[in-house]
This record gives structure tokens, C-alpha cells and sequence, in this order.
């Protein structure tokens, strides 16, 4: 009876071909798995760059930025929608370009004020920062503004985010807090993090005009991506932000800049009644593989998986009520 197997020539013919191909694709799958770690890596330590420059600007005012706008320049038109990347500028090596934007600048022969509008073509807007870049993320250049990928958190609030009565966490809108003021500890507290929810720069966008049911029923923002974190291509019924999470680095209003921990990292983010500076339920997000790279008020850094547990998302956002008795 005829036995059918391979012969020696043909085995060793195979294990030739398996060998070239593993010799072709392990370089590749290294590299991949070593630049993914390395952005990772680069990320986490902009985050700790971020958070070394802010607690410096603690420890020489005696309290943290406030989340929007400039504390020093409170009631200076555009400088009451700044976010805290503008106050924290001197601490991190850019003191020139604080300087640019406090102090008034030159542009096309006309001095300008202290603090101008977000115009587009202004030099001190146009300034790269990569401190506040992530590397997963490629840059465009096409883009009209210099984007962040991070944000500062404001804890649980969605509500009242603009004008906050009482405080929760590390940052509030217009208010700076001290370290005295928080109360949950400086390593339970989180500072800042990643708001980026793509390693693609035209994917990251919010739900816009939504009406106050999400802050009812936060869980109800995930059926609007049906129930995939982050991506809004099977509804697109729903109006998105033009901006983006991070649309401009200096822009401190909270759908731009600032992210809450009522849903877990990855989940969508939604503005209620408006698109940019109003209540809502603000994710954090980012584009590496399983959760989000955040800094904290004592100066490390983690990754937060996108799977913890960020309580109950059917139970609705605390009110002002409840956030001032607890």
C-alpha cells in the first residue's frame, strides 16, 4: 500500500520557506510593537512635563490654573477662554511665547493687545508645541490650528462646567484651586490626560447640541456610536463638533480641553445645548491600544485601562446640589 507524506527534499524546501518568511516579518513586527511602546513611552512622559510645569506654577502662586481662563487676566476679553496650557508657558521653557500672548505682540505693523482672539494666522498661535502632541498621533499639515491631544480634568462635573460653584478635583473653569482644596489626596486626583480619541487627527470629534437626557443618563452617549467607544461613522445623523477634542491647544472651553470621569477612557464624548463651552458628558480618550495615559496632582503618571470601573453610567450626573453637600 502506497504511503503519502513528504519526502526529506520537500520538508527541507518548507522549512527553508518558514524560516525566510519569519526572518522577513519578525523585524517588522518588533518594530511595530517598539513604536508603539516608544510613543506610549514619549507620551506618559509629555503628560509628566505637563504636570511637573503646572505644580510649579503652584508652588510659585500658591494654587493650581484655572481650567479656563487666565487667573491674572480675568475679564481681558479672549483671555477668559484660554485653557491652563496658556498659564503654564513660562514653566515649561516658553516664556517668550507667554510673553507674546500677555504682553501684547507686532503682527502685520498693528500692535496688538494683551491677550488676542484665537485668530488662525497669529504667530503665537501658529507656535508648535509638541510637548502637547502625542506622538501615535501624525500631525496634518493642512490644519488652520496647532491641536493638543491633552486635556485637564475636571473630576465628575457636567454640569455648570462654565461657571462651577464648588469644586471637584484638581481644575474648575475661572476658578484656580490650592492643594488644600483637594480633598480625595494629590495621589488620588487626577490632573491631566489624554483627549484624543484617534490615532487619526480627522477622527476626533463630539456629538454637538445634544439635549440634557445625556446628563440624566450618561450611559445613553455610547448608543450614540452604537455602543462602539469613539467612532460615530454608524450614526451619521448626529452633528459633530467641526473643532475636535483638542481643536486648539490654548482654547480652555470644555469640549475642546477639559474631560470628566463619569464614563470610562474610550467612551464618546456629548455637548449638551451648544457645541463647544457648555455642560456635557467629556471623555477621556487617546490612541493607544486599551485605556488612557493620565498624569496625577502628586507628579506620576499611569495608564488607566479603558475597562475600570467609573461607577454606575446609568445614574445621573451630579447636580450643584449634590456636588456642594458631598
Amino acid at each position: 500500500m502506497k504511503r503519502n507524506g513528504f519526502s526529506l527534499l520537500e520538508l527541507i524546501i518548507v522549512i527553508a520557506i518558514l524560516g525566510i518568511l519569519a526572518a522577513i516579518l519578525l523585524p517588522v513586527l518588533t518594530e511595530t510593537r517598539g513604536g508603539a511602546g516608544h510613543n506610549r513611552t514619549h507620551c506618559m512622559n509629555n503628560l509628566r512635563q505637563i504636570a511637573l510645569g503646572t505644580l510649579n506654577y503652584e508652588s510659585a502662586n500658591m494654587h493650581f490654573p484655572a481650567a479656563k481662563g487666565l487667573s491674572k487676566f480675568s475679564g481681558v476679553g479672549a483671555a477668559d477662554e484660554y485653557s491652563a496650557f496658556v498659564e503654564i508657558l513660562p514653566f515649561l521653557e516658553q516664556n517668550e511665547l507667554y510673553q507674546a500672548i500677555t504682553k501684547g505682540q507686532q503682527f502685520e505693523g498693528v500692535q496688538l493687545s494683551p491677550c488676542p482672539p484665537l485668530y488662525d494666522d497669529l504667530p503665537c498661535w501658529q507656535q508648535e508645541l509638541y510637548g502637547y502632541h502625542c506622538p501615535s498621533v501624525p500631525r496634518r499639515e493642512d490644519a488652520d490650528q496647532v491641536s493638543t491631544h491633552y486635556g485637564f480634568c475636571i473630576g465628575d462635573r457636567a454640569r455648570n462646567i462654565a461657571d462651577p460653584k464648588s469644586l471637584r478635583g484638581g481644575f474648575a473653569s475661572t476658578k484656580p484651586i490650592g492643594f488644600g482644596e483637594i480633598t480625595d489626596g494629590s495621589s488620588n486626583t487626577i490632573l491631566a490626560g489624554e483627549i484624543c480619541s484617534s490615532s487619526d487627527e480627522d477622527k476626533n470629534p463630539f456629538a454637538i447640541n445634544q439635549s440634557e437626557a445625556f446628563l440624566n443618563e450618561p450611559e445613553s452617549c455610547i448608543d450614540l456610536t452604537k455602543g462602539k467607544y469613539g467612532d460615530w461613522t454608524f450614526n451619521k445623523g448626529v452633528p459633530l463638533s467641526p473643532i475636535g477634542r483638542g481643536g486648539h491647544w490654548a482654547d480652555g472651553r470644555a469640549g475642546v480641553a477639559l474631560f470628566n470621569t463619569i464614563l470610562p477612557p474610550k467612551s464618546p464624548s456629548v455637548a449638551v445645548g451648544g457645541s463647544v463651552g457648555v455642560d456635557g458628558i467629556y471623555s477621556a480618550s487617546g490612541p493607544h491600544q486599551g485605556g488612557v495615559n493620565v498624569a496625577l496632582i502628586d507628579g506620576s503618571v499611569h495608564f488607566v485601562d479603558e475597562d475600570i470601573d467609573a461607577g454606575d453610567p446609568t445614574h445621573p450626573a451630579p447636580t450643584e446640589e449634590e456636588m456642594e453637600s458631598s
